[in-house]
């Protein structure tokens, strides 16, 4: 993953290269294998390159067609090179030696700002038109590779990372203090498109290209949006499992086919890592290579919280001989050990895998792999687990099909008939507004518990922008019926779609990796929304369409497998063992006028020391880690902007 970085001037002074400098070498982490500016009076640009693909050899940014005055960078992976390469009467030598970059200047040269409709991949681009005086920024339809941005009335500056941004003095460091009650109660989704938890700093979304004039004229457009591809729907089973297996294969080979070197995939052997590791096959083999699996066992001692994954691993490992196997584990410690390195690493306070992830990020970087895959995506593309399909049939009065899918949920599941009535049926038609003052009266679930403990954990003014922002609501996600299964998943595509950073992919170049979906390919996405309803669960089993496509790929275990994914990637495992450093961390952090405002640490002093190891004591206690990591962010954050 490389990196790409500019500025602007709307002033008509010229662009410091100094300014430029500085700006690259905070991203020097993504540009193992050189960097380069190129300054052209009020535009200079800047490339950071990390040769992963063989035509990333011929990188040479920034890359300029001196006769059209067109200047480019870009951070990408175009997977529809032969097609393009027609295009634009190439021919297949010539095309051996191009690099990608060089096909996104002849695509805008071509198609001007509708170039990024004619590209496939993971991509992120700056052209500067000299003759048109306008700089045009562009990213890819699912947004795997980012843009984030300040305007100011001078100049605008961008870059592949905010921290890239803070190099300059004029850019603003400082907090959106909504954004961090949005963050705490995990409701960015309702975050203003396009915003960031810093103020003055904006992020470009998905599948949307930007042209900044030099007369601070700002026009953006959006080229995409999930939607099912015409040529895919109304056909018959048969099709689906044919595409099915098609698509998803070449959206893995794409990106392993041209690798310089061995790739990794985080394992958790699942219906979507093992879909991905066994379709490697063909292509990793050909390489004589192997496809390096890190699967995460959790802190060495603990019982894993949801399930155990070594037997569907060992059973994955028994028909892909191309996989190399290696099960991860380490000692338990503090879970707020470190965090620093993880905040300036993520350009924020990340995820709650933030630790995990970093560890297995550095295994993938020793084992010498560029390249790393995850199988997020599965469950809202390819492979919906199908909540509601009872509920559905139901609904819609297909009363045969109806007692045919109930049968068979009962002989595939082993539940109780009642249970099957009540979760899979009863609380999926009752009407929004009933389910969610269920939940509330009855406090069902984890989710509510912890959702619970995050509001006794606040302190006044977190209190107070909860109130004035409404940050608990999510607009639209209660419009949509459960038993609507696509339009869902086409509301989370489009979430994914028009997002900030990839959950992972900061944190992964941080380690020197290219952090790349197979299922966040827009091939994939335009098929799975075309896939009927009928088929996400069929004869009791759900990912029906999986088992089918790639029979001869999984195990044959995965045929009876059931719904549950086993196994969880995350630091909360940790805290039991750490309590008292958590105890005494609490204590430290409530003598601060700084934090107090926002967290109640008393309270996190009790929820930290209860003993009870029942289900309401997890979410509980995962809700004050929450807390506790906020609090450290903004401390951290504050302490940074002090130096």
């Amino acid at each position: 993953m490389s990196a790409i970085f500019g500025i602007l001037r709307f002033d008509g002074g010229a662009v410091a290269a100094s300014d430029l400098e500085r700006m690259g070498a905070t991203l020097r982490h993504r540009g193992p294998d050189g960097r380069k500016v190129a300054v052209e009076g009020p535009v200079g640009l800047g490339h950071c390159v990390m040769r992963v693909n063989q035509e990333d050899l011929f990188e040479a940014q920034p890359i300029r067609d001196r006769a059209a005055d067109l200047t480019l960078v870009a951070d990408c992976r175009i997977d529809n090179r032969e097609e393009l390469a027609g295009e634009f009467g190439v021919d297949e030598a010539q095309l051996a030696d191009l690099p990608d970059s060089a096909l996104i200047l002849r695509a805008y040269a071509k198609w001007g700002e509708r170039c990024a409709e004619h590209l496939l991949g993971d991509f992120a681009f700056a052209i500067w038109d000299g003759r048109g005086g306008k700089l045009l920024l562009g990213r890819d339809h699912m947004g795997q590779r980012t843009i984030f941005y300040h305007r100011s009335e001078h100049f605008l500056a961008f870059a592949s990372e905010i921290k890239a941004l803070w190099a300059l003095a004029d850019v603003p460091r400082e907090l959106r203090d909504e954004e961090m009650a949005r963050f705490f109660h995990r409701t960015v989704d309702q975050r203003p498109e396009g915003g960031t938890l810093y103020a003055g700093i904006e992020v470009l979304p998905g599948a949307t290209v930007m042209a900044v004039g030099r007369d601070r004229a700002v026009a953006q457009r959006r080229y995409w949006a999930p939607e099912a591809d015409p040529a895919h729907e109304g056909r018959n089973e048969a099709y689906y499992v044919e595409q099915y297996r098609k698509v998803l294969a070449e959206a893995v080979a794409c990106r392993l086919r041209r690798l310089t070197g061995p790739a990794a995939l985080l394992m958790s052997a699942g219906f979507d890592t093992a879909a991905i590791a066994g379709l490697a096959g063909p292509v990793v083999t050909a390489q004589r290579r192997k496809l390096i699996s890190l699967s995460w066992l959790g802190p060495e001692g603990m019982e894993p919280m949801r399930g155990d994954i070594r037997p569907w691993l060992e059973a994955c490992r028994r028909v892909m001989p191309h996989l190399d196997v290696r099960e991860l584990t380490r000692p338990g410690a503090d879970p707020l050990e470190g965090l620093g390195t993880v905040f300036m690493q993520a350009d924020g306070p990340g995820a709650g895998d933030r630790k995990t992830s970093a560890y297995l990020f550095a295994q993938a970087q020793a084992a010498g792999a560029r390249l790393v895959l995850d199988g997020y995506g599965g469950d809202y593309t390819l492979n919906p687990r199908g909540f509601g399909a009872l509920a559905r049939h139901l609904r819609r009065g297909r009363l045969r099909r109806f007692m045919v899918e109930f049968r068979a949920h009962l002989r595939e599941t082993g539940q109780s008939p009642w249970r099957t009535l009540k979760h899979e049926i009863i609380l999926m038609l009752l009407p929004p507004a009933v389910i969610r003052w269920q939940r509330r009266v009855r406090q069902m679930g984890s989710e509510a518990l912890f959702a619970s403990a995050l509001r006794d954990l606040e302190g006044p003014y977190l209190a107070e922008l909860r109130a004035r922002n409404s940050v608990e609501k999510r607009p639209g996600a209660d419009s949509i019926p459960i038993t609507a299964m696509r339009a869902s998943i086409r509301r989370v595509a489009t979430k994914i779609s028009r997002g900030a950073a990839p959950g992972g992919a900061i944190p992964a170049a941080a380690h020197g990796l290219d952090l790349t979906r197979p299922f966040h390919d827009k091939r994939v996405v335009e098929l799975g929304l075309a896939i009927p309803e009928d088929l996400y669960v069929k004869n009791g089993l759900n990912r029906y369409l999986a088992r089918r496509a790639l029979a001869d790929v999984y195990p044959p275990a995965f045929q009876r497998r059931g719904r549950r994914n086993e196994g969880i990637l995350g630091d909360v495992t940790d805290m039991d063992s750490a309590t008292p450093e958590l105890l005494a961390e609490v204590g430290r952090m409530a003598a601060s006028p700084r934090l107090t405002p926002y967290f109640d640490f008393k309270q996190a002093q009790l929820i930290l020391a209860e003993t009870d190891s029942g289900n309401g004591s997890a979410p509980r206690k995962a809700a004050a880690l929450r807390a506790m990591l906020a609090a450290r962010f903004v401390e951290w954050f504050s302490g940074a902007n002090d130096r």
